[in-house]
């Protein structure tokens, strides 16, 4: 009878062991402004375009999105709240910047560092009273 039992519990960690790999936490992003888009969000799930380099038309930064994977994420999975974040920020299009599975002290997982950007230049907007002469 104790055998059983003993074979019982052994199964039970074996398995549990196995499902236990299989958990993970989804990717997540961070999006820090730089300066307001002028631009309304976008809903979480609209067409973002990514970009690997630089455009050659005239862009504007207004983010810089950090998106963190586990070890078991890949490129897409992680790009997927990347391109979120963009979208909710008003964005235009999403500038890659790094993309690495990466493993660190602090980290182990798939790393996204990138930009959102907006096409064309933002107006200046003066920040102070304004000097009449």
């Amino acid at each position: 009878m104790r055998a059983g039992k003993t074979l019982a519990l052994l199964c039970a960690v074996v398995l549990s062991c196995g499902c236990f790999k299989q958990i993970q936490l989804p990717p997540q992003a961070e999006y820090t402004e730089l300066q307001p888009s002028g631009r309304a969000a976008r809903p979480p799930d609209c067409n973002m375009p990514v970009l690997r380099h630089e455009p050659l038309a005239d862009f504007t930064r207004v983010g810089l999105i950090e998106g963190r994977g586990s070890r078991y994420t890949d490129e897409e999975d992680v790009l997927r709240v990347v391109k979120q974040r963009a979208c909710e920020g008003g964005a235009d299009a999403v500038v890659i910047l790094t993309s690495q599975s990466q493993t660190t002290e602090a980290f182990v997982g798939y790393f996204i560092d990138a930009d959102a950007i907006v096409y064309g230049k933002t107006p200046y907007i003066p920040s102070g009273p304004s000097m009449s002469h």
